[in-house]
């Protein structure tokens, strides 16, 4: 009976989501992706209810409210989002929004893919030893025990992670750390002992829902004291008007040779769709006035000499370049050197990490420090003095902190960003301000 019950809710899902899409097409995609939700918290309710049905009437009255109050706040904004475009909404709701819908689905599917796996395995016990198992799991013994731990597991990983997605937005996404490192570069001259470089990386400021924990960052970076600032790209998500309320407080970024910019994949643009070429060119046009604004000196596939103790640094920027063929390949690193090839000290800022290893380590002028961003770290993981684990590893053979080329003094520095994109939070890996002191 349930199992018919279920076939027909699905065949009048399928049923409603077709006339829809006939008759008021800009209703049918909201409506199946609500009946998805709503399919996957009725199957995971069938396992909670099981476990709260003994609990206290005010305890039990509380589970349910918990519960569906996630799938409520959607619905209501699902059907805010007939009526006006997630991108005309305030930047909180916006962020956070999409944040809570994210973690909301990964809290359903994650008990969702135990509970099948349990089912499966009550019905190949059926199948196969002829014996019905008892639905309520009154029935004790190793094969009931074994069904009731892979639910048990699953509800609890989804418990998990509702509550350290929902903590890394609150409280993980603005808890910044400085990381300290000291870099021996053997060809450069004493005198660049005890230059100290700051670097940040990937604000996305399209995700900042307030400016106060912006001028905390910032006094974090001036208080580094910094000889050399580097930001390596992504200021923004797809617009540079995300960036337009920021700009006093990113002015205030000071270092005693400068502060120097490179681009990221986001900065270009390519992730929004514009309503012709005039409205990009806009947007492209008001990112350069924006880093003449804040005082920023954006580096694009050239370089800049500095005299730091009567030794020359060069301070080189390229455009993006990755191995990844869907992000821009904009960079040039031999065009970027030869406006200014000599240099007892040659600082690259590249914004993916790709870069090095597939070409400035090849380079004939020794780039002896790269610093790159994009990876995020996943914004996902374990770090810790014994263990770090994260899934950008899987994907980025560079994915967080200091790496150096095995054969030479070249190293490269993958910062974790400071901002987030896609989820607004963190879980594990804190968001980033480096500071590279040449020892």
């Amino acid at each position: 009976m349930k199992l018919r019950n279920t076939l027909l809710f699905i065949v009048g899902i399928i049923a409603t989501f077709v006339l829809l899409w006939f008759f008021l097409p800009s209703v049918a995609q909201p409506f199946l992706n609500f009946s998805i939700l709503l399919m996957l918290s009725i199957y995971v309710w069938s396992a909670v209810k099981t476990r709260v049905s003994k609990q206290k009437a005010f305890l039990r009255t509380l589970f349910v409210v918990l519960f569906w109050l996630p799938l409520v706040l959607v619905s209501i904004s699902s059907v805010a989002l007939l009526n006006s475009d997630l991108d005309d909404w305030p930047p909180f709701l916006r962020v956070y929004f999409v944040g809570g819908l994210f973690t909301y689905v990964v809290s359903l599917i994650l008990p969702v893919l135990f509970l099948f796996i349990a089912d499966i395995v009550k019905w190949i016990e059926m199948l196969f030893k002829k014996k019905n198992v008892d639905r309520t799991d009154k029935i004790k013994g190793d094969e009931v025990t074994r069904r009731k731990f892979i639910v048990n597991t699953g509800l609890s990983l989804g418990g998990l992670a509702l509550g350290t997605m929902g903590f890394g937005m609150i409280h993980g996404n603005y808890n910044f750390k400085i990381w300290r490192h000291q870099l021996k570069v053997s060809r450069t001259s004493s005198a660049l002992k005890g230059l100290k470089i700051v670097q940040i990386s990937d604000f996305h400021l399209g995700t900042w829902v307030s400016k106060t924990p912006l001028e905390e960052a910032v006094k974090y970076i001036n208080g580094l004291q910094a000889d050399l600032v580097f930001f390596t790209g992504d200021l923004v998500n797809s617009q540079t008007a995300e960036a337009f309320p920021f700009e006093k407080e990113l002015s205030k970024v000071k270092a005693k040779y400068g502060v120097y910019a490179s681009l990221g994949n986001h900065d270009y643009g390519h992730y929004y769709k514009w309503a012709d070429k005039a409205e990009e060119q806009k947007n492209w046009d008001d990112l350069m006035e924006f880093y003449e604004n804040i005082g920023w000196k954006l580096l694009r596939n050239k370089s800049e000499s500095i005299n730091v103790n009567g030794q020359i640094v060069n301070v080189i920027g390229v455009e993006n370049w990755s191995k990844n063929p869907r992000f821009p390949r904009l960079g040039d690193l031999d065009l970027a050197i030869d406006s200014n090839p000599k240099a007892e000290l040659n600082l690259l800022l590249s914004h993916d990490p790709t870069h090095w290893s597939e070409k400035v380590i090849q380079s004939e002028t020794p780039i002896d420090i790269t610093f790159s961003g994009h990876t995020h770290g996943f914004q996902f993981g374990i770090e810790s003095s014994l263990f770090r684990w994260s899934p950008a590893q899987y994907i980025y053979k560079h994915w967080a902190g200091i790496y150096q080329n095995k054969d030479s003094e070249i190293y490269l520095n993958v910062n974790r960003g400071i901002g987030a994109i896609g989820f607004p939070g963190r879980v594990g890996i804190k968001p980033e301000i480096t500071l590279v002191e040449i020892a």
